[in-house]
Parts: C-alpha cells; sequence; structure tokens
C-alpha cells in the first residue's frame, strides 16, 4: 500500500507542477479561464496515459541493469518529491523525468548497482536537443499562424473565435501528449514490477499496467485541480506576455515534441526519415514551455522577457537535478 501512496504523492506534485504546461499560456493570454481549462486537462491527460504511457516507461527499467527491490524504490521517490516541492514553493516549474533518473543516478552510485551511463548520456542529448527545438519551432509556428491569419483577411472578432477554439482543441491534444509523458514519469519507475500485488490488512489488490496508469493520470489530474492554478499564472505571465498566436503557436510545439518522444508509430515512420535514431523518452513539458515562450519573445527582440524570473528558471535547469542527486545519494549513505 505504501507503493501506492507514493505514487499518489509524486502525482499531485506532478499534476501542481506541470498541469501549467498545457493550459499556462492560454490561461495568461486570458482566453482561457483555468476552471475550464482543467476538466479538458483531466480528460484527455487519462486517455493520453491509458493509450501511451507504456512506450516511455520503459526507459526506466532499461536504466538499472540490477532493478531493485521494490521496497527500495521510496529511496529514489523521496528525493524527487522533496525537491520538486520546494521548487513548487518558489513557482519555479521543474522536470519530474529527469529528477527521477537523476535521483535513480544517485541511488546507483551509492548502492553500487550497475547503471547504464550510454542511455543517461543519450537521455541529456534530448534533454538539450528538444528545448532549442521547441525555440526554433515556436518561432516558425508563430510566422504560420499569422500567415493563415493575413491570407483569409480574419478580423478581430473572428481572429478571437479561431483562437480561443484552436487554443481549446490543442490543449487537449497537449494534455493527451503529457499524459503519455507525465504518467510514464511516475509510473515507469514501478515497470519491471508489474502486475504489482499489493496488500492492505486482509485485501489482495492485483494492480495490473493499465490500472495503474489510470491511478496515476488521475491524481496527476487531482493535482493540477488543487494546485497548479499559481504555476500556471507563473507560466503565462510572468516569464513574457502572451499573446493568443503565441499561445497558440506554444501548444502545438509542445504536441509536436511530446506525440514525437512518446508514441511509438510516430517513433517508428520518423526513424525511417532521420539520419539518426530517437526512441520514447519520457521529455520536461516545463523545459519546452519555456523555450518555447522565449523562442516568441525573440520576435520582440526579447523586450518583454522578465530577466529575474527568466535567469531563475534556466539555473533550476542545472540546480534541480544536482540537488534531487545530492539527497538520493545522502539517503543511500544514511540508510533511511
Amino acid at each position: 500500500m505504501f507503493e501506492i501512496l507514493l505514487i499518489a504523492t509524486l502525482a499531485i506534485i506532478v499534476g501542481a507542477n506541470d498541469g501549467a504546461n498545457v493550459f499556462g499560456s492560454a490561461i495568461g493570454s486570458k482566453m482561457l479561464k483555468f476552471k475550464y481549462a482543467i476538466v479538458f486537462f483531466i480528460i484527455f491527460i487519462i486517455l493520453g496515459a491509458i493509450i501511451n504511457a507504456k512506450y516511455p516507461s520503459a526507459v526506466y527499467s532499461k536504466l538499472l541493469i540490477d532493478y531493485p527491490n521494490i521496497k527500495n524504490i521510496f529511496k529514489i521517490l523521496l528525493p524527487v518529491i522533496i525537491i520538486t516541492v520546494i521548487s513548487l514553493k518558489f513557482q519555479i516549474p521543474s522536470s519530474i523525468s529527469q529528477s527521477l533518473i537523476f535521483s535513480i543516478f544517485g541511488f546507483a552510485i551509492v548502492n553500487n548497482v550497475n547503471f547504464d551511463l550510454d542511455l543517461l548520456k543519450k537521455l541529456i542529448y534530448f534533454w538539450v536537443a528538444t528545448p532549442i527545438l521547441a525555440f526554433f519551432i515556436s518561432i516558425l509556428l508563430c510566422y504560420l499562424i499569422n500567415f493563415v491569419i493575413n491570407f483569409f483577411k480574419l478580423n478581430l472578432f473572428q481572429i478571437d473565435y479561431q483562437i480561443r477554439i484552436s487554443l481549446i482543441l490543442f490543449g487537449c491534444l497537449a494534455a493527451f501528449a503529457l499524459g503519455s509523458n507525465l504518467t510514464a514519469s511516475i509510473v515507469g519507475i514501478y515497470s519491471p514490477y508489474l502486475d504489482l500485488n499489493i496488500k492492505f490488512h486482509d485485501l489482495l489488490f492485483i494492480i495490473s499496467e493499465e490500472k495503474l496508469y489510470l491511478f496515476g493520470s488521475l491524481f496527476i489530474g487531482i493535482g493540477a485541480l488543487l494546485f497548479s492554478q499559481k504555476i500556471a499564472q507563473t507560466v503565462g505571465s510572468q516569464i513574457s506576455k502572451i499573446k493568443p498566436v503565441a499561445a497558440l503557436a506554444i501548444l502545438i510545439t509542445q504536441i509536436i515534441i511530446l506525440i514525437s518522444f512518446s508514441s511509438q508509430p510516430i517513433i517508428d515512420y520518423l526513424n525511417l526519415i532521420l539520419p539518426f535514431n530517437i526512441f520514447a523518452i519520457p521529455l520536461s513539458a516545463s523545459h519546452i514551455t519555456f523555450a518555447s515562450i522565449i523562442g516568441i519573445a525573440s520576435f520582440n527582440k526579447f523586450r518583454e522577457v522578465k530577466p529575474t524570473h527568466t535567469i531563475k528558471i534556466i539555473l533550476s535547469w542545472f540546480l534541480i537535478p544536482i540537488f534531487v542527486f545530492i539527497t538520493s545519494y545522502l539517503f543511500g549513505i544514511i540508510k533511511i
């Protein structure tokens, strides 16, 4: 039962941390109210989890050659929960998947567990590459959306209506993509143990893969409902002022990148046309969102970027994984 409580806790934290990434830009641009956004978020994140989360989840079982006993998994999860709660306190979105993997790394070193360093290097490569990709895709999409608006000669009321509808539609698709990604971040750590047999008093609960993804995604939705509104305002307004067209470009950028690294059929197709191979991995939706916002801000030569908060977020990309690694390592030393 303790394992289920840990999953629920981490899922709520993930929902609070990453729920903002889907509709944060739409809320920040005042095109969508939070209470409506959260309903769409919960429905589609559950669908994405059930359909696609199994693909990026596989990364976790490949990182450790000798996977730890299930009773030791809490030593990996606790550092992630502690550091993520602290980052939320300062309203800084973090990457749960990165934190988990660096916590696994710290656990592996202190316990002399064989760790796949080559896989970690590939993950770091894609973690660096995807925000850069998001920066340029968001710029391209912004040009494209503006071109379509000018081509059809839409008036202000038509633009407002079309953008509002598009934000809802693409927000739902982005929630679906996040359902694959975020649920994999949480449940992936338990992937070698599925199906889980959990005993609570005299009752035996058999938790299948599908049930665990449903459970994880549902609590992500609860976390977003209860805690993500302030983070949504941070994502949408404190980094840079977000206009409706930019909000739409940011959402589509999220969808393109997250689906490309979570849907196996799409990955198989991309590997046929790309000069290198990609694979299903949990990515940082927070980093993709941030890079997209900065990409949009480049239109105005970064004049509207708020430097203090922007620098704080960039520093957190490096500091949070380091702090998680150190905390995980210390937990291992003191034998909690």
